[in-house]
């Protein structure tokens, strides 16, 4: 009787070691498919901000030779750039 509640609780440890083992690989795969995943995404936004960089690039550059609506543009940066040095120089004056 005693000996059958053993081997019960010795099969039952078994199969929890065995479950035990079968998640932390789980685990590491997940963990290496977040790093993985997180690697792209961190590339992705660097990705983002060089094109963005580059759409103002070519706005402003298509603002200085066509007749277009990036003229507007163009001009509203150039008077946001004014703006920001006159703050900085107020700055510097205080």
């Amino acid at each position: 009787m005693l000996l059958n509640h053993i081997n019960s609780l010795q099969e039952k440890t078994n199969l929890l070691l065995n479950k035990l083992d079968e998640l932390k690989a789980i685990n590491e795969s997940l963990v290496s498919k977040n790093d993985y995943l997180a690697k792209v995404n961190k590339d992705l936004e660097t990705k983002i901000k060089v094109i963005q960089a580059q759409e103002k690039q070519l706005k402003l550059v298509t603002a200085l030779t066509d007749e277009n609506s990036d003229k507007q543009y163009f001009k509203n940066k150039i008077d946001y750039l004014i703006k920001e040095i006159d703050y900085c120089i107020e700055r510097i004056s205080i």
